[in-house]
């Protein structure tokens, strides 16, 4: 079996990302070639604006594909962070766009390898990873974690406008008692993924298209870095 390594930021992210991608993998009846690593590689800000030469700075990202691609039986690595930065990077002049800083990362990370010696897949939740999880919410009303708490009220609705413009914040106010590094993972679990591709999330769909990006890649012996 081949090892998918999975890159992430936040405490909730890192809990919840090896579920959502074992789902799909079962899903893709994968689970017998591919297996998720489960430890999870955090950096919450891979990449830095450095004022003074006015560039963006891959230092850490770089250093975390290095850590990722030495891993033994390597299928790939998926790194999926929140795209809900006003910029790219983070205190540079430039508007985030999703597509364009998952191309810079995945360019810049060649020089650890990816795309030669080892698959890199680079996605971008819109706005957050639990914009995913509202996408879901229908299936998620009046359902319990496993300590007893209910998840979602029975009666709760997905929110109007642009599908991709919900994230932590509405979960918060619609779930008093959520918390990231706790919820994340369970809500995850309780989600019906049917419904969430039914609200045609931009990113969802390209976090399912890396995946088989990278499925492809590990079962011909090529190596890929996604997007170009």
């Amino acid at each position: 079996m081949k090892r998918l390594v999975l890159v992430g930021e936040g405490q909730g992210d890192v809990a919840a990302l090896p579920v959502l991608v074992r789902r799909l993998l079962r899903e893709k009846e994968s689970g017998g070639e591919v297996f998720v690593d489960h430890d999870v590689i955090r950096e919450s800000s891979p990449v830095r604006w450095n004022k003074q030469a006015a560039r963006p700075d891959y230092t850490k990202w770089i250093s975390r594909v290095t850590i990722a691609s030495r891993r033994p039986n390597l299928a790939g690595v998926l790194a999926v962070y929140d795209g809900d930065a006003p910029t790219f990077p983070a205190g540079s002049a430039s508007p985030f766009c999703a597509g364009d800083a998952a191309k810079l990362m995945a360019r810049a990370a060649a020089e650890a390898g990816a795309g030669k010696t080892f698959s890199l897949a680079v996605v971008f939740a819109r706005v957050e990873y639990e914009s995913w999880i509202i996408a879901g919410v229908e299936s998620l009303a009046g359902k319990r974690y496993k300590d007893g708490r209910l998840a979602l009220p029975s009666d709760v609705k997905f929110p109007t406008g642009d599908p991709e413009s919900h994230g932590k914040r509405w979960l918060e106010q619609n779930c008093r008692t959520y918390r990231p590094s706790r919820d994340q993972s369970a809500l995850t679990e309780l989600l019906d993924l049917s419904v969430v591709r039914a609200k045609g999330l931009r990113s969802f769909k390209r976090l399912e298209h890396a995946i088989d990006q990278l499925l492809d890649a590990a079962a011909r012996g090529t190596h890929l870095s996604t997007p170009t």
